[in-house]
């Protein structure tokens, strides 16, 4: 990574440090606490997400949880678990997709647990191993937002740099869906005088971040066609230079599935299915996306917690549905089986769909 570890945090701690990725800005919550007010973590969430559109929903949920320990009166180490477990509970109530923020919660929950349970710091005098107290865990967690912050930042460059390895000269990239970690895999690439490559991008004029992406690739030089969804076969069976069909995510099933934009799992099975040349289909997700929970065949996705709209019944049928607590249209998630994808392009290198199980053992 780009960033060293401080030279005084122990080995448990500077590990620790490359796994929760925290921003540094505060939230006007905190202002009004210091007036007394009450901490929100659900406005808190909100207003950290609306600040800066470069945020997952999984790292605001983590930086949530971190100004939670700010505010918290617990005293002891108990007390903060069952706390923590309260308030992430109720964000994720919060949430109609509630899978991003439980990937990022869950995450920043494990971490705690393990510093609680014994992190250790080198004592001043004997030189001898220490545990690290309650308070000294909270404050490790509240001291070291700048670098967190940094290793945020820095999971996409490395993405990038991955990805781009799969970008060949002279072929043509399909994607979709607007993934601010896909454009700076194409970006990266774009950047490589040795290949020149052509963009095609599937757009449904509901996207915007599609509108953003596409600008962003025509801008550094990039030629980008654009597509409506329904010609997506078509192009598929037609364009023999397409090879690499490439997405991000919202989250990383521990099965190695996705579950992500709606329309995703019909191009993977498209891009696997259309005659028409080898093209491969790639997932570029931060590990902080990896969600402890295990789809069972093919399930619809309100079994795995998301709250949308399932037509599969004709349960709805000719009932217009405009609940707060349900995900709007334009924000519908499908799920993706890990057979249909090659690869998962992370942080920590390109992984096949069945080394997430292992990913979530040793990560999470």
């Amino acid at each position: 990574m780009a960033t060293d570890e401080p030279s005084n945090l122990a080995p448990a701690a500077q590990a620790a440090t490359q796994e929760l990725p925290i921003r540094t800005n505060s939230t006007s919550n905190a202002s009004q606490r210091e007036n007394g007010a009450a901490f929100d973590i659900v406005r808190t969430y909100r207003e950290l997400l609306n600040s800066d559109r470069d945020l997952t929903m999984g790292v605001a949920a983590i930086e949530s949880l971190i100004e939670l320990l700010r505010a918290t009166s617990s005293s002891t180490a108990m007390e903060l678990v069952e706390t923590v477990k309260k308030e992430k509970a109720k964000l994720l109530a919060s949430a109609p997709n509630p899978l991003p923020l439980l990937a990022g919660a869950d995450l920043f929950e494990q971490y705690l647990l393990r510093s609680l349970r014994g992190p250790t710091a080198t004592g001043t005098g004997s030189g001898s191993d220490r545990v690290l107290s309650f308070e000294e865990t909270r404050q490790h967690l509240l001291d070291n937002k700048d670098l967190f912050a940094q290793r945020a930042k820095a999971d996409r460059d490395s993405i990038a740099i991955w990805g781009s390895r799969y970008v060949s000269d002279g072929r043509i990239v399909l994607t979709a869906g607007g993934s601010r970690t896909v454009t700076k895999i194409l970006l990266r690439a774009a950047s490589d005088a040795s290949k020149h490559f052509k963009v095609i991008y599937i757009v449904d004029g509901h996207n915007k971040r599609s509108d953003v992406a596409v600008t962003q690739l025509r801008e550094a030089g990039l030629e980008v066609e654009t597509i409506s969804p329904n010609k997506v076969a078509y192009v598929l069976g037609n364009q023999k230079q397409i090879n690499l069909v490439l997405v991000g995510t919202e989250v990383v099933m521990q099965n190695g599935g996705i579950i992500s934009g709606m329309g995703t799992a019909q191009l993977a099975h498209l891009t696997k299915t259309v005659k028409g040349g080898i093209k491969r289909f790639y997932v570029a997700a931060e590990t902080h996306k990896i969600c402890r929970k295990t789809p069972i065949a093919y399930p619809m996705v309100n079994r795995v917690g998301v709250n949308q709209k399932d037509i599969s019944k004709f349960d709805n049928v000719g009932v217009e549905l405009d609940v707060p607590s349900m995900v709007a249209e334009q924000d519908e998630v499908d799920y993706t089986d890990p057979e249909l994808i090659d690869g998962i392009i992370t942080e920590q290198g390109v992984k096949m769909t069945s080394q997430i199980w292992e990913m979530v053992d040793n990560y999470i």
